[in-house]
This record gives C-alpha cells, structure tokens and sequence, in this order.
C-alpha cells in the first residue's frame, strides 16, 4: 500500500512539472481576434493603413517602439482557426524600430504581430494581398486615353 501511495505521489509531482513545459509549447499559438491590454507599445509603419497588395513573394512589416519591448510575428492558419508563431520574440534596440520580413504563401495572407513591455501586451492584425503577375501584366497594357471636352 506503501509503494502505491509513495508511487502516486511521484507520479503526480512529475505531472506538476511536466504542466509548465507543455504549457509553454501552447504559447506557440493565438487566436486571430488577439487584442492585448494596450494599444501605445507599438506603432505599424508599415503597412500604413495595416492592409496592403503586392506582387512580391516576401512583405517588410515595420513599427517603432521603445527599446526592450518584446515583439513576435504569427500567421494565420484558415484550417486551424488560430494563428500560429512564424518569428520568435526579438526585442526592440535602441533605435527603436522593428523590422521583419516575412513569407506571402497564399493570395490572402493575415498576421498578428504581438509586442510585450512594461506597459502591458498589445496585438495588431495585418492584411497583405498577393497579387497574381498576370493581373500586374494586364494592368501594364491598359492605356487611358483623354479627351477634350467643351465645358
């Protein structure tokens, strides 16, 4: 009965540590609706209006912020429903700014960037479009023409 007693005990207290550890692997995620307690730990330069369109296969995300503050980078995953981390935490320098590119995979691509400081959490969604080439293509050739007109 002893051993029994003595063997729960250490399973239970290997399963208390084990929590953490498993815990933390969970971080690695976030829902898409993330918001954090603040909206002043970082500023999104760009994209300006936090949505963009490109023809490119890589997009700059950039902001400002005050050094120290820890910023990571998730997309989101349709399949899932939730965000998953693509760039692990980089804390801001000294000069303030952030900068990180990342990979467009698909025609609609949605990431949250997150940013941790004294001052709280605070979580801003982004939009970047892929546009096809063929529509860059088309567009080059369109020609508008002007006409004069009598007012």
């Amino acid at each position: 009965m002893l051993k029994k007693l003595l063997s729960i005990m250490f399973i239970s207290v290997a399963l208390m540590a084990a929590l953490p550890i498993s815990g933390y692997a969970f971080g690695n995620t976030i829902s898409l609706y993330e918001t954090g307690n603040s909206t002043n730990i970082i500023y999104i330069k760009r994209p300006e209006s936090h949505s963009a369109s490109t023809s490119d296969k890589t997009y700059t995300i950039s902001a400002v912020g005050e050094q120290g503050t820890k910023v990571k980078v998730y997309r989101y995953n349709p399949s899932t429903g939730n965000c998953g981390l693509i760039k692990n935490e980089t804390y801001i320098g000294a000069s303030g700014l952030y900068s990180v590119v990342v990979d467009l995979t698909s025609d609609s691509n949605i990431f949250v960037v997150t940013a941790e400081s004294g001052k709280g959490s605070q979580a801003v969604r982004i939009d970047i479009d892929k546009i096809k080439q063929s529509t860059i293509d088309k567009l080059k050739n369109v020609t508008v023409t002007i006409r004069n007109f009598l007012w």
